[in-house]
């Protein structure tokens, strides 16, 4: 009976072992004034989340305590702990709120507090409770230089903090997705400016500037930039408070941390209007030039012939110009040399292609005009830029007896290796020749079968590998990807952080671009999605491939919280990941 009778005393004890409760200070509480709330359970509690507080400010928190308690019914003892998680609040706007349901897990089981009611009465200035309010003395805006523009088009967008008080600290806590938009940084000063608003002097901090290209059109959002700051204020002791120092000598100050959020902005992208067949995909205003080292040479010499264009415009999405070099001459793939820079008004500078050309016959050839077309956005039409041509010399280089050589010389050799020829023959016979026992014989008769054969086989082969650009751009990803990585492995050992990180970025986006022949300017995150999921490739491979670009954007506006061994851990992931997507595609 005693024993039946202290399991009934001890019931109420487990149950709330595993409850999760929430209680306030007070309640009602008036709008600004100080207040606690408290999460508590009779247990261990693990993986605590917290609502979300909507219309409140939080002042500091989650702060953790326990107290423990022991009882003795009818000779046992019982020990109970209870663990509780405060934040310390203060209400902005007056009428009624709810504080929703938090969850954990309390000694290994998963709960759940219930929502509760908060009743917010006016605001009372006497109050020595009542919290500065910040809504009206420091904000974040979003600036942007234009409302209109078409696809391809740049467009510059700032985000600025404003404050008339002093702040402790900022930190910048998400940064725009940003989603349809190529986007660039451009480095801000830390050093805040003056600006009256209002009569009334801020001071302001540029925390990013970034210019933007829209890579489709439509109505596209400048996403919010969202930030915390923390002020310290002086807290206020009570009249009678027998240590209140009546000089303010000794005054202390607790500090309180501010959500603050940009406003969402909308601008208008209008297409491009029905783009030409040789439309290079370049928008803003160009200029383009053409050069030889050299309009004289021999066979087997090189040849530097340099394309440089330049402007103001989407020129880091450029990368090869289309050139019809003669056939009779070698000719490599371009080094590109990029001088192009970001400014606070756009991207630009110039991007030079230089050519390695080897003619390997004697004559005079032409280098045809280039043509490059763009869409110019003070003009609104298509623009046509064309360089000048140039008429190559090609004489025979010393010991090249393979080069081409003149009519003239041709039939003169011809005459000479001709000559002693006899003008009339007498046939001899020759006895016991047998034509099938010579090796000369077989050796002509299946040389034709094999060539015949090698040449089908070759046929074949470029059938398959060469049907269409395509498919060579696509053989190409994976090599052009590998060599973005090694460029960004050199920013790496240099210590180059935030260039590194550009540099897997761009490697990333450019070997997707190349992989599944996207078009740079409508490059997106929901692309990646759609073409890896259309292509087979796994969803954790997925989500790997984007985290890294997103690693990078945020690496990027704080390349400092990074050592050399994180960064080496990013590069090696970025190498990982094209490896995956590969495997994936070959499955």
């Amino acid at each position: 009976m005693k024993r039946n009778l202290f399991i009934l005393l001890l019931l109420p004890f487990l149950s709330l072992a595993q409850e999760l409760t929430t209680t306030v200070s007070r309640n009602p509480v008036a709008a600004g004034e100080q207040f606690q709330i408290s999460f508590s359970a009779n247990g261990e509690i693990e993986q605590f989340r917290a609502p979300n507080f909507n219309g409140l400010r939080i002042l500091s928190g989650p702060n953790q305590s326990s107290s423990s308690s022991v009882q003795m019914i009818n000779g046992q003892f019982s020990q109970s702990k209870t663990v509780s998680y405060n934040y310390y609040a203060t209400a902005l706007n007056e009428g009624s709120l709810e504080i929703g349901s938090a969850s954990a897990k309390v000694d290994g089981k998963d709960v759940k507090s219930k929502p509760i009611k908060l009743i917010v009465g006016k605001a009372n200035p006497k109050s020595e409770n009542n919290v500065l309010d910040l809504s009206d003395k420091v904000f974040i805006k979003a600036h942007i230089n234009k409302t209109k523009l078409y696809q391809g088009e740049q467009l510059v967008v700032s985000y600025k903090l404003y404050s008339k008080i002093n702040l402790a600290n900022i930190d910048i806590t998400a940064l725009p997705e940003l989603n349809g938009f190529w986007k660039e940084e451009v480095e801000t000063s830390s050093r805040p400016t003056v600006k009256a608003i209002d009569g009334v002097n801020h001071n302001v901090w540029e925390i990013s500037r970034m210019i933007v290209t829209p890579q489709r059109s439509g109505i596209l959002e400048i996403d919010p930039m969202q930030a915390t700051i923390t002020v310290q204020v002086k807290k206020n002791r009570k009249r009678n408070d027998p240590f209140r120092d009546p000089f303010g000598f000794f005054d202390s100050y607790q500090n309180i941390d501010e959500n603050l959020q940009s406003a969402n902005l909308k601008i208008e992208v209008l297409p491009l209007p029905n783009p030409p067949a040789n439309f290079s995909g370049a928008v803003g205003e160009f200029k383009i030039d053409a050069s030889v080292d050299k309009k004289e040479g021999k066979t087997n010499e090189a040849i530097s012939y340099k394309l440089t264009l330049s402007g103001i415009g989407n020129l880091h999405l450029i990368d090869e110009i289309p050139i019809e070099f003669p056939n009779d001459f070698e000719v490599y793939d371009p080094q590109l040399t990029d001088k192009s820079f970001n400014s606070k008004n756009g991207i630009s500078g110039k991007r030079i292609f230089e050519h390695l050309l080897i003619p390997r016959y004697q004559g005079t050839y032409t280098i045809p005009t280039v043509e490059f077309v763009y869409f110019n956005t003070k003009s609104k039409n298509y623009e046509t830029l064309q360089t000048k041509s140039f008429d190559i010399k090609v004489s025979k280089g010393k010991g090249d007896e393979g080069s081409y050589r003149p009519a003239e010389e041709l039939q003169e050799s011809t005459n000479n290796r001709l000559h002693g020829i006899k003008k009339s023959a007498s046939w001899q016979k020759k006895d016991n020749f047998d034509l099938l026992s010579s090796w000369w014989y077989w050796l002509v008769v299946l040389l034709p079968i094999i060539g015949v054969i090698t040449f089908m086989i070759y046929q074949k082969w470029e059938e398959k590998n060469n049907i269409n650009p395509v498919s060579r751009k696509l053989r190409k990803s994976l090599k052009t990807a590998q060599k973005r990585l090694k460029l960004a492995n050199i920013l790496l050992k240099k210590g180059e952080k935030e260039l590194f990180f550009e540099e897997i970025e761009k490697s990333l986006w450019l070997y997707f671009a190349d992989k599944f022949n996207v078009d740079i300017a409508i490059l997106s995150k929901e692309s990646i999605h759609s073409h890896f999921e259309k292509n087979g490739v796994q969803n954790k491979t997925t989500e790997s491939f984007t985290q890294i670009i997103d690693d990078c954007e945020f690496c990027r506006f704080a390349p400092s919280s990074l050592d050399a061994n994180q960064m080496q851990e990013v590069y090696e992931k970025a190498t990982r990941v094209i490896i995956e997507v590969e495997t994936d595609l070959k499955k």
